[in-house]
């Protein structure tokens, strides 16, 4: 159990920024990857666009203490599993 100041927050989701150039692909990640993201404690910009003729999406990950791109085939577009490496991947390199 988690002790929390009463002035304090759970952690925030404004803390993660997510954009990019298609908009349903945005809207359909946007929730899930803020909520992967929020309990740490960083500043995040993730940025997705599609790439290639085939349909991969780069999900670019920019922390306070770096930046990963993560290509994503478009099978493996479930929100459930881009959350989660995204998840891992941060937490790997500790951004």
């Amino acid at each position: 159990m988690q002790i929390q100041d009463a002035g304090r927050k759970a952690p925030e989701r404004h803390r993660v920024v997510v954009g990019g150039d298609d908009r349903s692909l945005v809207d359909r990640l946007a929730e899930p990857l803020q909520n992967a993201l929020a309990g740490r404690r960083s500043l995040y910009a993730v940025h997705i666009e599609t790439v290639g003729r085939v349909g991969e999406v780069m999900v670019s990950i920019d922390g306070t203490k770096g930046h990963v791109p993560l290509l994503f085939g478009p099978e493996d577009m479930d929100a459930g599993y881009v959350c989660s490496v995204v998840k891992d991947t941060v937490s790997r390199f500790d951004l």
